[in-house]
């Protein structure tokens, strides 16, 4: 068959990003069209705000109303304010635990258009558990769409992607993933986004990002299956965890709040600042992302447990800065 749609080198990169869409398909039971492969969570986040914020301005007249928790992946509250978007906020709480009965109760009140659920969380490392997820989400009119972003791992048990959609098939759910966090493709930027609602998919079908670099689409449909490469980074990710668990046991050298995922956050002593703190490993080539950068002030750091030798370096170095 001559295809005349694609250009010379293009149906190629197509048919395999295709190929993908289908495999994701019908591991979660969904129609093909119901899965857009993307430039990981970033890309699918621009899409859903910006396609939806444009339908509410042209069908209702007035802002797109979305709900979340704080504080959040800092490209979300970025984007949401770049779209226009009206955004209720609850502040998480001591230990940055969350109230799920006041998330609730603010859904009841407010009425958002869309909640969005970060699980893990961004940056805390925090997750919903099953039962959090099944009181917001039963606690939605029909009508809202729950937005649940899965791009980071989450090392305890939870519900799987293919039973939300299908347990909910009367809500409209939309889940993110990706196979930058899940699998190490960062340089590689993939992502996808997935809907158990015909009319979602419908919508946002013709609006997905369609140029992929090829030798990305091939690594991914090489490996995006290979559950040996999640239970691995897993491992990873626990053994960082229980570094820095063991070593802030010590109230005096700062506060690790406990993560379970791809990041974690820590409170400093008063003695250092973030920007201090991030002057001082940029000097011995340790990138962290200082909590001034993130919307959660100069008193703490996001680092990303990338491996136990990583963090194993930031600590000897955080060690001697504490004690400067």
């Amino acid at each position: 068959m001559i295809d005349l749609n694609y250009g010379e080198n293009y149906k190629e990169e197509i048919d395999l990003k295709h190929e993908i869409e289908e495999k994701i398909a019908q591991n979660l039971g969904v129609p093909e069209n119901h899965v857009l492969l993307n430039y990981g969570s970033n890309s699918n986040l621009i899409l859903i705000f910006s396609a939806f914020s444009l339908k509410s301005f042209a069908e209702r007249g007035r802002k797109l109303k979305l709900l979340l928790d704080l504080p959040n992946y800092f490209f979300s509250t970025k984007q949401l304010s770049e779209w226009f978007i009206e955004t209720v906020k609850v502040e998480r709480e001591l230990n940055f635990e969350l109230s799920i009965d006041k998330f609730v109760l603010e859904i009841k009140n407010t009425l958002p258009d869309i909640v969005l659920i970060t699980t893990p969380n961004n940056p805390t490392g925090k997750t919903f558990s099953d039962n959090d997820l099944q009181l917001i989400i039963e606690s939605l009119p029909n009508d809202a769409i729950v937005l649940i972003d899965r791009s980071c791992i989450n090392v305890l048990p939870e519900i799987n992607t293919k039973s939300i959609l299908e347990k909910y098939k009367d809500k409209k759910i939309i889940v993110l993933h990706s196979f930058s966090k899940s699998h190490s493709l960062s340089d590689e930027r993939l992502g996808y986004l997935v809907t158990n609602n015909s009319d979602i998919a419908d919508f946002l079908y013709n609006k997905r990002d369609l140029n992929h670099n090829i030798n990305a689409v091939k690594k991914c449909l090489k490996i995006f299956a290979d559950d040996k490469i999640i239970e691995a980074k897993k491992k990873i990710l626990m053994s960082c965890h229980n570094l820095l668990k063991a070593y802030f046991d010590d109230e005096k050298k700062g506060k690790y709040f406990e993560s379970f995922s791809n990041f974690a956050l820590i409170e400093l002593p008063q003695n250092l600042t973030s920007e201090l703190l991030e002057e001082k490993m940029i000097e011995k080539n340790i990138l962290i992302m200082g909590g001034h950068k993130i919307e959660i002030g100069n008193r703490f750091v996001r680092l990303h447990m990338s491996g136990t030798k990583e963090i194993e370096k930031f600590l000897v170095e955080y060690d001697k800065i504490r004690n400067l």
